[in-house]
């Protein structure tokens, strides 16, 4: 690193607070806690910064760890917890490493989410195909949600998003990435969701281009609020609807069923994104295996905005999964809205 890059570097990771997010990123990072509050320092080389937090500021909902390296006390996660931050951290490929959360717990929701309900999967599903039809336009996909309507099973479900999907993807097929610099010819579109660095060839987490990248980011986003959301509505994130759980079991597969209602809103951000701005080779690097990811400060922006689009869509979801199984189970399940606050919104309509 030369001199003349540390005042462009100096201006990486600012400003810190995105929203309701704090951006915790660079090297050698510290959350730790003194005299009652919380101290995070993060930076880059010699550009360091330090800030407070007060357990009366309720403005942070979460606190976004993308650092490469640095250490979190066992103090600091007790007060993010007491006070009701969550912490979300980020491997540097974008990938979720952990989430804290507080969860709510409902047995009886559990059991009927063990047993399976198939009105929440065509629900799910429903909010899917509607969102792929408001970004695409795309007629099969409106057939396809009336064809979703009379599908009885979880076979033909599947088999409906499965047909609807194709269609999506091939209608955004050559979607420009504009860039002023000389990168690689598969950069400047968008093709495909598959990756070449799969031998299956199926599978689109091991990014090769921008466009699929910053796609795998904001849904790592969308992947961690929902984990968050299933804790706080009391759905078990291992027990899924549609997706089954894996043997790694880094995938936690209700999760996974409530990702997918925010995907159409990902996808619609990051065509915005790509539509108003041209990218520089430096907005994205390639690791030794040939996997594309997002740089810094284009990362951030990239976690505002999908923190933004992804969080009313599944908290909505969440919540209305929750009352759909309340109505299979033997017993009065009480319906909550913790996320939405659509219960105290109601009574406040009423009263007023």
């Amino acid at each position: 690193m030369t001199d003349a890059e540390i005042p462009e570097l100096a201006e990486l990771y600012a400003p810190r607070t995105i929203g309701s997010a704090i951006i915790v990123e660079g090297f050698g990072a510290k959350l730790t806690v003194e005299r009652g509050q919380l101290v995070i320092h993060d930076g880059f080389g010699p550009h360091r910064r330090t800030d407070k937090l007060s357990r009366i500021e309720r403005r942070v909902e979460r606190i976004i760890i993308t650092a490469v390296n640095g250490q979190i006390t066992i103090d600091a996660m007790r007060w993010c917890r007491d006070v009701g931050i969550s912490v979300l951290m980020l491997d540097p490929a974008g990938d979720v490493i952990m989430t804290s959360e507080r969860q709510w717990f409902e047995g009886r929701v559990h059991l009927v989410q063990a047993q399976g309900n198939t009105e929440a999967v065509r629900y799910l599903m429903d909010r899917k195909l509607t969102g792929q039809y408001e970004v695409s336009h795309h007629p099969r996909i409106k057939d396809a949600l009336i064809r979703l309507r009379d599908a009885e099973t979880l076979r033909k479900i599947a088999a409906i998003e499965a047909s609807a999907g194709r269609c999506y993807w091939n209608c955004l097929r050559g979607t420009p990435v504009n860039f002023r610099d000389e990168v690689p010819d598969h950069w400047k579109a968008f093709q495909t969701r598959s990756s070449a660095l799969q031998e299956t060839g199926k599978t689109p987490r091991m990014a090769t281009t921008p466009f699929n990248a910053m796609l795998n980011l904001a849904y790592s986003i969308g992947y961690a609020e929902a984990r968050l959301a299933c804790h706080a509505v009391g759905l078990d994130t291992e027990l899924g609807l549609m997706h089954r759980p894996k043997e790694d079991g880094k995938s936690h597969s209700m999760v996974l069923d409530l990702v997918e209602v925010a995907r159409p809103y990902v996808d619609q951000m990051i065509l915005n994104v790509v539509s108003e701005r041209v990218f520089t080779r430096s907005d994205f690097y390639e690791t030794i295996e040939g996997r594309c990811t997002v740089g810094s400060p284009l990362d951030r922006e990239i976690i505002e905005r999908a923190r933004e689009a992804v969080k009313e869509p599944i908290a909505e979801a969440a919540e209305d999964v929750v009352h759909t199984f309340s109505k299979s189970s033997d017993t009065q399940i009480r319906k909550r809205t913790p996320l939405t606050r659509r219960n105290l919104k109601r009574r406040n309509q009423c009263r007023g």
